[in-house]
């Protein structure tokens, strides 16, 4: 980001707090089902708001305006979550076709994931309902693949990332809202990206 946003006011910063031990509360949660749809929900917000915010800031950085909108604290507090300067749009759009088709996919016993996505090639964990029936994964495959080309104009090819299943709720706030990745400094200091836990699992980290 070209500037370092100031402090957010004290009611941002326990609404900040909030999430993020709302996010830990459901994550822990008993009820399997309960953690996904949890992640689902935080993860179609993320899609929605994220390409928005890429193309909100190219608006602001071509009329010279991006300081000035940064120096609030509520503008450069979203623009440091969601990291929209260096979001990879193409990732974006590949997760928002996984996304329109995710029902499907698991209507049909199946998990999917975007691990990678650049260049016209796309990297999904996809698990079917019997991993070891191919006719089950080419069917998910293909609905994939009709998914990220309507997505995608530039889409060439989906690799499939090694059978595993897809990360566990806990484990997937990489491209979630990672509310955890922006801290305050000491003293009042400008916000500084990173959730200091080293293991990636927020975009700081990455």
């Amino acid at each position: 980001m070209t500037g370092s946003p100031v402090t957010p006011p004290p009611d941002v910063i326990a609404a900040l707090d909030q999430v993020d031990d709302l996010v830990r509360r459901f994550a822990e949660h008993a009820d399997e089902a309960v953690q996904e749809a949890v992640v689902g929900l935080l993860r179609a917000v993320d899609v929605l708001h994220r390409g928005a915010l890429g193309r909100l800031r190219a608006f602001l950085d071509d009329r010279s305006l991006l300081d000035e909108a940064v120096a609030d604290p509520h503008v450069g507090l979203l623009f440091e979550l969601y990291e929209a300067q260096e979001e990879d749009d193409e990732r974006s759009r590949a997760e928002a076709a996984v996304e329109r088709i995710r029902a499907a996919v698991e209507a049909r016993g199946g998990r999917i994931e975007v691990v990678v996505a650049e260049g016209g090639v796309v990297n999904v964990r996809l698990l079917a309902a019997d991993d070891g029936d191919s006719a089950s994964t080419a069917a998910l495959r293909a609905l994939v693949e009709d998914a990220l080309r309507a997505e995608l104009p530039e889409f060439a090819t989906m690799d499939l990332a090694p059978s595993s299943a897809p990360s566990k709720p806990e484990d997937t706030q990489r491209g979630l809202i990672p509310v955890s990745s922006v801290t305050v400094g000491s003293g009042g200091g400008p916000l500084r990206s990173g959730c200091g836990s080293g293991g990636g699992g927020c975009s700081g980290c990455r």
